[in-house]
């Protein structure tokens, strides 16, 4: 039997932390009701619940009527404060049909009607494009057979409109609208109908589609400082690839990526003139300053690339790890020379810079091939995207490394000592390349590893902080298209221990491009109970993706940072976990 409960306005904030939040279906727009006063449906498909949040931002108490005909319990009614807000459910089997008609003596008059679609295997999610001014709708069917799509948007010229979406495919509706366009969209299929409704919207308020994505770098896009024959210049790179991304103790996001100068060519490959350039935002993501490059070599035909960015919570130091490839033909897969020294010039390089200021300078590059790099192997290079600290004040940021015999390994250095002294730890698994390192709510450290030829995730466990592991298994649930991915603990910067270091969490997030075979369809995932499963999952980039990796930004959100081939560009993604949940 469905249940249905009030949840005062001071708890709402520790159920939706229970729920990993819900999932927005944007709600009608108040009909002559004070501004602020609004009841929007809702979806927590792991609960199997449909929500209703009756939220008061008026001056005065409001009095909400829920009615579902038919409904045992029918109709209920709550008093929400002014500034308050109450959510009800109903714990629903998939395919529920469902009609909710909310009243206030004030003048709300709205109805939400639909299929509780969790469970069908069928999605439709809203998004808008900042940068093109797109509300964008993917359609999304994980079922066996094809299914027709109807889009309904009343008053809208052209609705509507019906699209077929092949089994196990999806599909990309856009409309070029202006910010603050209300919204409807009716979705239905056979087996599915759900409304979309709200404003189109760069932000993240409440009624807006929950996720944005802004186009930070272009094969178009100007650069600031990129290094040249003649000395620097400002100008644009023939590839723009491998993100990297973290938030700062004050919520400043800083995004790099290679500026591959010349070519989409790795570190080693063609003239070797790869650059590290940087985007800030220091307003949580909504606007960001020009790319400039942090950090070139001296010369055009030595590289510097693959970065990762640490933060060091205790300190506020921001780490950019890079891999610097000191002449053309030295790359990951050229043969070793034997040596560790800081000048070797046929092997690849691990180096840093550092930045105290939340990114807006950074120091000097500092070597760590003489400390880290065991002779015997061929080459080794910084896996990019992010490192972590964990809650004990360990700073980790993982490694690949060819042995002797020219097996590639996944493994870490690491730091006690807030970045002072490095060390490196042991293999965390062979015939794996690009990595990412999380901390389980155990303390335990897991390693989710991009295998060479096996299309699953592979995982290795360290019970010594991440320094060494026992064997790799593949992951039943999480697949890969030989790609790498990431896998993320879902805490705010703000969300440290006494000792300033990462508090633990079993929330983790999972962004990877879920086709199997293909870099296609870049998509997150959440779990909370330490990767054990992943319920929720949400298609944020339809068609060709690539690398991405994540962060959670000060206000809760999540920033994805994804390329999109080797041309296509870096793009910025921010989304709720309502989102992902709605899916």
């Amino acid at each position: 039997m469905s249940a249905v409960r009030a949840i005062p306005r001071r708890a709402v904030a520790v159920v939706a932390a229970a729920l990993c939040l819900a999932g927005m279906l944007p709600g009608t727009p108040a009909h002559a009701a004070p501004a602020g006063v609004t009841a929007t449906v809702s979806a927590d498909c792991p609960a199997s619940r449909l929500l209703l949040l009756l939220d008061n931002r008026g001056t005065t108490a409001q009095t909400f009527t829920v009615t579902w005909p038919g409904r045992p319990g029918s109709p209920w009614t709550r008093t929400v404060p002014a500034g308050g807000s109450t959510q009800l459910y109903w714990t629903l089997a998939a395919g529920t049909a469902y009609t909710l008609r909310t009243t206030t003596p004030t003048g709300l008059d709205d109805t939400s009607a639909g299929i509780f679609h969790c469970g069908t295997g069928m999605s439709a999610l809203t998004s808008f494009d900042c940068t093109a001014s797109r509300l964008q709708l993917v359609l999304e069917n994980r079922t066996t057979t094809a299914r027709d799509f109807t889009v309904t948007w009343p008053g809208r010229t052209g609705s509507p409109w019906t699209r077929t979406v092949a089994a196990g495919g999806n599909v990309l509706h856009y409309w070029t609208v202006a910010a603050g366009t209300p919204y409807s969209l009716r979705v239905t299929a056979a087996g599915f109908d759900t409304t979309q409704r709200g404003v189109a919207a760069c932000g993240m308020a409440a009624g807006t589609p929950q996720m944005t994505t802004t186009t930070l770098l272009t094969t178009q896009t100007v650069i600031r400082n990129l290094n040249g024959a003649n000395g620097r210049y400002d100008g644009t790179a023939a590839s723009v690839r491998i993100p990297g991304m973290a938030v700062t103790n004050n919520g400043t996001v800083i995004a790099v990526a290679d500026a591959r100068v010349d070519g989409s060519y790795d570190l080693g490959g063609g003239t070797n003139n790869i650059q590290i350039a940087m985007v800030r935002s220091t307003d949580g993501g909504r606007t960001f300053d020009q790319p400039r490059v942090i950090h070139a070599p001296a010369t055009t035909r030595e590289g510097a690339g693959d970065p990762s960015l640490l933060v060091d919570r205790g300190t506020g130091v921001v780490f950019c790890f890079f891999t610097y490839s000191p002449r053309p033909g030295v790359s990951f897969w050229s043969g070793g020379s034997g040596v560790n020294t800081a000048d070797d010039p046929n092997s690849l390089h691990l180096r840093y810079i550092t930045s105290r200021d939340d990114g807006a300078t950074w120091s000097a590059p500092v070597e760590l091939n003489p400390v880290l790099k065991d002779p015997a192997w061929q080459q080794v290079f910084f896996s990019s995207g992010h490192g972590i600290q964990t809650s004990t004040g360990r700073l980790i940021q993982p490694i690949v490394y060819r042995d002797a015999a020219g097996t590639s390994h996944a493994g870490n250095i690491y730091s006690d000592d807030h970045g002072v002294t490095w060390r490196r730890g042991g293999s965390a698994g062979g015939t794996v390349n690009e990595s990412k390192a999380i901390e389980r709510g155990t303390g335990a450290v897991v390693q989710n590893m991009r295998h060479n030829s096996t299309r699953s995730r592979f995982y290795a466990t360290s019970t010594d902080g991440g320094a060494t592991f026992g064997p790799p298994s593949a992951s039943p649930v999480l697949t890969d298209p030989l790609c790498n991915a990431d896998e993320l603990s879902y805490l705010r910067p703000s969300e440290v221990g006494a000792n300033g270091a990462p508090v633990r969490t079993r929330t983790a997030l999972f962004s990877n491009n879920a086709h199997p075979t293909a870099r296609n369809d870049l998509t997150v995932r959440m779990s909370t109970d330490d990767g054990a499963t992943w319920p929720a999952r949400a298609l944020l980039k339809p068609g060709g993706a690539g690398y991405s990796t994540m962060a959670v930004l000060s206000d809760g959100t999540v920033g994805n940072l994804y390329e999109v081939g080797n041309s296509g560009g870096i793009y910025f993604a921010r989304f709720s976990l309502d989102w992902v949940k709605g899916a």
